[in-house]
């Protein structure tokens, strides 16, 4: 039985025919960065000119096998021929029959693809999310540290402190200023992608807690007692009651007395599991159903003597 194995090397695919040739190779772009760019997309129609045509063209006694299955996925995407999985044997020949490549040339494409690659990684909107929810929080460090500073700071008047007082102070509003649209941006950007999440416990947490997670897809594994520890550190203050992680920054929370947060924070990490699955697997809306319940075991709570 012949087969051709398809396989990719640098900025080309190669296509073998195996036990013997001829063989035939396709360049995905003459220059190297397109063609890293091409590569990372990983789409139909970024596959090499003539290749599709050529598969087409196959004998019927020929299989098509090849090295990956997101490159089957994208054959079978572009309309091209069906194709499997190369089995280890079959890969190792062809790649033995492959010509050596150019050591500067590789090197130059496997780089602009990373940076492809991590370019392509750091548009999605998980990783955008994530990117400005810890700057945001940097901010907000940063703006804490600068008003205890200028706090603790004595002025003389007359004197070149007091000149450098005002100008501090002007520092120190176009920073507030800036943390402040960070935070509408951070919040929006919460709700579009965590709707549910965001309604339960506030745009900003939510877009915390992702951070901490690392990805949505994290996020939505997490169990709820997990969530509920989450960001949390391993000798909490004493201000921050009993031991529970970044849901103590959750809106309402500073409405039950330190001693009663704990259990809000269990109950809260319980309904913000379901929030976050169904923002992350089934897109369902159940802001109707989960904020009544957050907001009666809230009352609930708030009512107790003890």
């Amino acid at each position: 039985m012949r087969t051709a194995v398809l396989l990719g090397a640098g900025p080309r695919l190669h296509l073998v025919h195996l036990p013997r040739g001829p063989d035939e190779t396709f360049v995905l772009d003459p220059n190297l960065e397109r063609a890293a760019a091409r590569a990372a997309e990983e789409r139909p129609e970024n596959l090499p000119p003539g290749l599709l045509a050529a598969l087409r063209g196959l004998p019927g006694d020929i299989t098509l096998v090849v090295e990956s299955p997101e490159l089957a996925a994208r054959l079978s995407a572009g309309g091209g021929r069906p194709a499997a999985l190369a089995p280890l044997r079959e890969l190792r020949q062809a790649r033995a029959r492959l010509p050596r490549p150019d050591p500067t040339e590789e090197r130059t494409f496997v780089q602009a693809l990373a940076r492809a690659r991590l370019e392509r990684t750091l548009a999605s909107p998980d990783e955008v999310l994530i990117s400005l929810a810890r700057e945001e929080e940097r901010l907000e460090r940063a703006l804490g540290r600068e008003e205890r500073a200028a706090e603790a700071f004595v002025v003389a008047p007359a004197t070149a402190l007091a000149e450098y007082a005002h100008s501090w102070k002007e520092s120190r509003t176009a920073l507030a200023q800036h943390h402040a649209a960070l935070r509408t941006e951070v919040e929006a950007e919460a709700r579009a992608l965590l709707p549910n999440l965001s309604a339960l416990v506030g745009p900003r947490v939510a877009a915390r807690l992702l951070s901490a997670a690392g990805s949505a897809a994290g996020l939505g594994r997490l169990r709820a007692p997990r969530l509920q520890l989450l960001g949390s550190r391993r000798r909490p203050s004493p201000e921050h009651g009993p031991r529970y992680g970044l849901l103590y920054r959750a809106e309402r929370m500073e409405e039950l007395p330190l001693g009663r947060r704990g259990a809000f924070a269990r109950s809260l990490s319980a309904l913000a599991a379901i929030a976050v699955r169904a923002d992350t697997i089934t897109h369902a809306d159940l802001t109707r159903r989960l904020v009544p319940r957050r907001d009666r075991r809230l009352a609930e709570l708030a009512r107790r003597r003890r």
